[in-house]
């Protein structure tokens, strides 16, 4: 049945949708459940009694540890820890996504870029507009937004503070283009600088599109805005319907 999920800013957005022949419906269940950017991770976290194994490829937007795409991971996790469920995370953005991981052996799809333009989302409208323009190729693994979170390799859209680490040889701390420069400021009052761990939310203002801007690669399949409701049962109708076709002879 298909299903599909949503992170929070730290992995890049965060919804879980299950359809029955079109039909869609959320759902958050009280289980235990583990992301997992690898084979032995997943087993790891079976032996410790997860309930549900969220296997993330290398193509997820936001924090990502693992170098494995989710075609190659979610069929390999899927084997090693059966019968337990595995959600597959990562490069999922439509009812295509969901149905292909669903061929692959997960029980659901976890999506996360795909929400950062839904109409409820915190999203600032310079961040949404910036997923929304957004090529595969402009979602970059980098370790360049770490200010509170150091060495965790993340993705992010290119974007001036990203350019310009690049251009400068990708230094490192403290010596990176602006460091320390404030760039934005919350509705509260709070500063916020150019290499922080932090997303353009409603209400900030200065060069917001400076922050880290977390997206996967499944950036470049996300075109407009619309209620969260309507995505979800979109992308569940959408692969119930691609599944039955090809389920028939």
């Amino acid at each position: 049945m298909p299903a599909t999920g949503h992170r929070g800013t730290r992995g890049a957005g965060a919804h879980r949708v299950r359809g029955h022949h079109g039909a869609g419906g959320c759902g958050r269940g009280g289980g235990r459940a583990r992301h997992s950017c690898s084979v032995a991770e997943a087993e790891r976290a079976v032996a410790a009694g997860v309930d549900v194994v969220v296997a993330q490829g290398y193509e997820a937007g936001g924090h990502v540890r693992g170098e494995v795409t989710t075609m190659a991971l979610v069929p390999a996790v899927v084997d090693a820890v059966h019968p337990v469920p595995v959600i597959a995370a990562g490069g999922i953005a439509d009812g295509r996504g969901l149905a292909a991981v669903q061929a692959l052996g997960a029980q659901a799809g976890w999506l996360g870029t795909r929400f950062l333009t839904a109409s409820e989302a915190a999203t600032h409208e310079v961040y949404r507009q910036a997923v929304i323009q957004a090529a595969p190729q402009d979602a970059v693994h980098t370790r360049c937004f770490d200010g509170g979170w150091p060495n965790a390799p993340h993705r992010a859209l290119r974007n001036s503070t990203l350019r310009a680490w690049e251009a400068a040889g990708r230094p490192d701390v403290p010596n990176r283009p602006g460091e320390g420069a404030v760039v934005a400021r919350s509705a509260d009052g709070r500063d916020w600088s150019r290499y922080d761990d932090m997303v353009p939310v409603p209400g900030m203002s200065g060069e917001v599109e400076a922050l880290a801007l977390y997206a996967g690669q499944s950036a470049g399949l996300v075109h407009d805005v619309a209620p969260a409701g309507r995505i979800v049962t979109d992308i569940a109708a959408d692969a119930a319907a691609l599944t039955r076709r090809t389920r028939t002879p």
